[in-house]
């Protein structure tokens, strides 16, 4: 998707702030609302109900917006695939990460997306990195390995949960690069339904397979656990991606997208106030170590164009972020 000439754009200054403030706001506070609903709940099971309950909000615009959208079975085929990889390996994979770290340092690691995206452009694509995109990368994981010997001392954190939201975050790279390549649909509604249908299917074979669905007993979950899947459902993946497509066709993507570095300040910060997770001196020069990896790496300069390389929400078929 092209950015609107600065001409015709007419969004208000004071909604474009409000709206990356949202980003902001709620891409950090997933981070919380995923350590709160997983430590009443198996991770995949959050991340089959967050699924299930956002496809049946979004199936039947998606069916409207089908009359008028004629979509061909390859085009289904395309964004069932991005739903495997945007969704299944990466953010079902974020919300099992998350239970093994404090939330605000699930979110820095998580931040790393854009270090990953530069490497597989470079060699997959071969796409030349810039001496700042080099320090970016350099400084990035400098930072995010300083973030886990500061952490690795505190009883929240475990290696394991690191390795999986690395791994998650790098699966988003990858499905970013993939996405534009795919014959998707060209309905954004259609294609992120086909998406979150994909991942519920998947992820509750697994839960009910592994045994995970049948000792889960829902009348049991405390409403700490339902509020925070419900903000993961409604202000996440429902609202936060309309907010998303909004900003997106109104304002650069380099601006679009600067929840990359700004949400896990947000996350560190509420999961210091809200969970009690220690702040340390060491934590937050880590974190700003690893985030100003991310700004390079983010920046228009190190992308060589003027909007910064499009990192997806399940979409695929445009410059998306994070569920």
């Amino acid at each position: 998707m092209t950015t609107p000439p600065a001409s015709d754009r007419h969004m208000p200054r004071p909604l474009i702030v409000a709206a990356v403030g949202y980003q902001w706001f709620y891409n950090g506070a997933n981070f919380l609302a995923f350590k709160v609903a997983a430590n009443a709940l198996h991770p995949l099971m959050v991340a089959t109900l967050r699924y299930v309950f956002a496809a049946l909000i979004l199936l039947p615009i998606a069916l409207l917006r089908l009359r008028k959208t004629p979509v061909s079975m390859r085009q289904l085929g395309g964004a069932a695939l991005v739903g495997m990889i945007m969704l299944v390996f990466s953010q079902a994979l974020t919300i099992w990460g998350t239970h093994f770290l404090p939330a605000g340092v699930a979110a820095i690691f998580s931040s790393s997306s854009p270090i990953f995206l530069a490497l597989f452009a470079w060699g997959l694509f071969r796409r030349p990195l810039t001496g700042r995109q080099v320090a970016g990368v350099g400084i990035g994981f400098v930072g995010l390995a300083s973030m886990g010997w500061a952490s690795a001392a505190g009883g929240d954190f475990r290696p394991v949960g690191a390795a999986l939201v690395l791994f998650a975050s790098a699966s988003w790279a990858a499905g970013s690069l993939l996405a534009p390549r795919l014959p998707l649909p060209r309905d954004p509604a259609i294609s992120l339904t086909v998406q979150l249908v994909t991942a519920a299917i998947v992820i509750g074979t697994v839960v009910s397979l592994s045994g995970i669905a049948g000792a889960t007993h829902l009348a049991r979950v405390p409403t700490e656990a339902w509020i925070a899947l419900s903000f993961v459902v409604l202000a996440s993946t429902v609202v936060g991606y309309a907010v998303f497509l909004m900003l997106n066709a109104q304002v650069s993507s380099a601006l679009a997208n600067t929840f990359y570095y700004a949400a896990p300040v947000v996350a560190l910060c509420l999961s210091a106030l809200v969970l009690g997770e220690p702040l340390t001196l060491a934590k937050m020069a880590s974190a700003g170590i690893a985030l100003l990896g991310v700004a390079l790496m983010m920046s228009r300069r190190a992308s060589g164009t003027r909007r910064a390389e499009p990192l997806a929400e399940p979409d695929g078929a445009m410059s998306v972020q994070r569920a």
